[in-house]
């Protein structure tokens, strides 16, 4: 075995010089993620398996419908946290995780309020099913996303495979409580109850885990943490829109079941976008050091690989899609057209190392622009080609922001705004 890793680092560090990177960063951390990455895939899969198989399409789609809800109102808390946190702890500031919790939680307040206002909204109207979820998931989703920053420091500590660990029990206890919920009821607000209460309950644990392994970090804080953050979260709020409405606009003006049979297109795809995520935390601790000249030279040949890669992946999918639904999801055939069509967004995987390096760089214009633009843009797509084409109409939107979204990535990486 020793010799085995001997030849692998050598020609990890001999492949350097063609990718033009440190092969051995991200074979190491690669591997960790890998498992994380392969747990959460594997989680969602079963997942998906049981709703297919126990759920109705209608029920379905109204549970995709109030997780929609919920992403929307996350606009009222400081999304950009997470990555404020990654970067603070990067830099050395020991004390960014305790300090990004109490911050986190302090501006949830909103979406403490906006859930409440829902459930109250809701039970006017009498749909006590999702008032009851909105006034749980207002309850609880500030508590999730501020345990949730857990993840963000371990990244940042480069503590890879602890986070993988810790990813593993964060993705397969949940899926299997909602699985073994399945089992025993077809109760939707059950299936709704377990998910909160088991998304919370584990990210409370892990939190408490990490400040566990690290109590004798520094306790230093970063000044800039609040700052940086509310501006990264100013530019996610109509991004965070964005990604939610197609969903809720397919609920309120096609269906329930028309919305599980987008869901289901979409979600095997998604799951092979998991690997930009894993790109993400992989890169972003070596953007921060290297000097933004260098990446603008480096950035587009690294995203020219990534493009063929994805190539590879989106005809594997278009070629596999049709036995995994007849042999997994029968009762969703309906989807593998889409499902095909919409593998083409796997092409824009290479737009995650321009952003990335807006990111770490802190290209505060650039992102702001950036994250106007494509959100805005995609909104008003998906209000023309949702009454023109359906369902496809959605897919199409899809395909062409995430296209726009790297090249003007790149754009901005190449000719940056000067005098920040």
């Amino acid at each position: 075995m020793r010799e085995l890793r001997n030849h692998a680092y050598v020609w990890l560090r001999r492949s350097e010089s063609f990718f033009k990177t440190d092969m051995v960063y991200l074979a190491k951390g690669g591997f960790w993620l890998s498992i994380s990455q392969g747990a959460a895939m594997l989680a969602g899969f079963f997942v998906s398996i049981a709703f297919a198989n126990l759920f109705s399409k209608e029920l379905f789609g109204t549970y995709k419908f109030i997780l929609s809800m919920v992403g929307v109102v996350g606009i009222f808390s400081l999304a950009g946290m997470g990555t404020a946190v990654a970067q603070a702890v990067a830099r050395g500031n020991g004390g960014s995780l305790q300090q990004g919790f109490r911050i986190n939680l302090k501006w949830s307040i909103g979406m403490l309020l906006s859930g409440l206002a829902l459930s109250i909204y809701y039970y006017i109207k009498g749909n006590i099913l999702l008032s009851f979820s909105f006034l749980l998931a207002g309850t609880l989703s500030p508590l999730t996303l501020s345990a949730g920053l857990y993840a963000a420091y371990l990244l940042g500590k480069k503590d890879f495979k602890r986070n993988s660990f810790y990813s593993v029990i964060r993705n397969v206890v949940p899926a299997a409580a909602l699985i073994l919920t399945l089992l025993l009821t077809r109760s939707l607000p059950a299936i709704i109850t377990v998910y909160f209460f088991a998304g919370v309950l584990v990210s409370l644990f892990l939190y408490y885990r990490t400040t566990l392994v690290y109590q004798h970090e520094n306790k230093q804080e970063d000044p800039g943490l609040i700052s940086y953050s509310g501006h990264l979260s100013m530019m996610e709020i109509i991004g965070s829109i964005s990604n939610y409405l197609d969903k809720i606009l397919i609920f309120h003006y096609l269906g329930a079941a028309p919305l599980a049979i987008y869901a289901f297109a979409i979600a095997p795809v998604e799951q092979l976008q998991g690997g930009k995520k894993m790109l993400s935390s992989l890169i972003s601790p070596k953007l921060n050091a290297r000097p933004f000249e260098e990446l603008q030279k480096s950035g587009p040949r690294k995203a020219l690989l990534l493009t063929i890669y994805a190539l590879g992946l989106a005809l594997l999918w278009v070629i596999t899609a049709p036995y995994f639904y007849k042999f997994l999801f029968p009762q969703y055939i309906d989807s593998v057209f889409y499902s095909q069509v919409y593998s083409l967004t796997l092409l824009a995987v290479s737009g995650t190392i321009f952003n990335e390096t807006l990111v770490a760089h802190k290209k505060k214009k650039e992102l702001y622009l950036h994250r106007t633009i494509i959100p805005v843009v995609k909104i008003v797509l998906f209000l023309i080609l949702l009454p023109l084409f359906g369902l496809m109409g959605l897919i199409v939107t899809h395909i062409i922001i995430r296209s726009f979204s790297a090249v003007l990535g790149y754009y901005f990486v190449s000719h940056p705004i000067r005098n920040q």
